[in-house]
C-alpha cells in the first residue's frame, strides 16, 4: 500500500521572534554602517583612495555586505573614489556634445554575407547541439524520476516489516529494562 507523504507545514513564528529578528537585523545594518564609515574616515585621513579593496582591507567588510545594505550602499557611493571623480567628469562635460555623437553602428554590419552566412551556420549547429543535450538529459531525469518513483513504492512496501521490528527492538528493550530493575 503506497503511503503518501505528508506535505510540509511551513513553520510559523511568534511576533516576539519576528520582532526579535527585525531588531537583530536592523542592529546589523546599522554596524556595517558604522564600520563603513569609520573605514571611510580613516582612508580619508590618511589621505587613500576609498575602493572595495580598501574598505575591506581597512575593516574587513566585503562588497556584498556592502551592497546588500541600502544604507551603507549609498554612503559607499557617495564616497568613493573613483565614483566621485566619474560623477565630476560627467557633470564636465557639455550636454550638447553627448547629444550631437550619432548611435554607434552595429558591429555586425561590417561582415560580409559569405562571413554572416558562415556564422550563422555554425550557431545552428551550436543550437541543434544543445538541443540534442537538452533533450539527452531530459531523457535521463525522467528515467531518473521513474526510478525513484520505484524505490518509494518498495520502500512503502517495506514498511510493515520496519514497524514489526520497531515493535519487537521495543518489547526486547523493555523486557531488559524490567530485568535490570529487578536486578538492583
Amino acid at each position: 500500500m503506497v503511503n503518501p507523504r505528508k506535505p510540509r507545514v511551513p513553520q510559523t513564528y511568534s511576533e516576539a521572534q519576528l520582532s526579535g529578528l527585525r531588531s537583530s537585523t536592523s542592529a546589523r545594518r546599522q554596524a556595517t554602517v558604522e564600520r563603513l564609515r569609520t573605514a571611510i574616515e580613516t582612508l580619508h585621513a590618511k589621505k587613500q583612495a576609498v575602493t572595495v579593496q580598501s574598505v575591506y582591507e581597512e575593516c574587513g567588510l566585503r562588497y556584498a555586505a556592502i551592497y546588500r545594505n541600502p544604507e551603507a550602499l549609498a554612503l559607499f557611493r557617495a564616497n568613493s573614489t573613483h565614483l566621485v571623480a566619474k560623477k565630476k567628469q560627467n557633470k564636465r562635460k557639455p550636454r550638447e556634445a553627448a547629444e550631437a555623437m550619432p548611435a554607434s553602428r552595429d558591429p555586425l554590419l561590417n561582415y560580409k554575407k559569405p562571413q554572416l552566412v558562415t556564422r550563422l551556420r555554425l550557431a545552428q549547429q551550436q543550437l541543434l547541439e544543445a538541443q540534442k543535450q537538452q533533450a539527452v538529459l531530459a531523457e535521463a531525469m525522467l528515467n531518473q524520476e521513474a526510478r525513484m518513483a520505484e524505490l518509494e513504492v518498495k520502500l512503502a512496501e517495506l514498511e510493515p516489516y520496519r514497524s514489526f521490528v520497531d515493535q519487537v527492538r521495543q518489547r526486547i528493550r523493555q523486557e531488559e529494562h524490567g530485568r535490570s530493575t529487578l536486578d538492583i
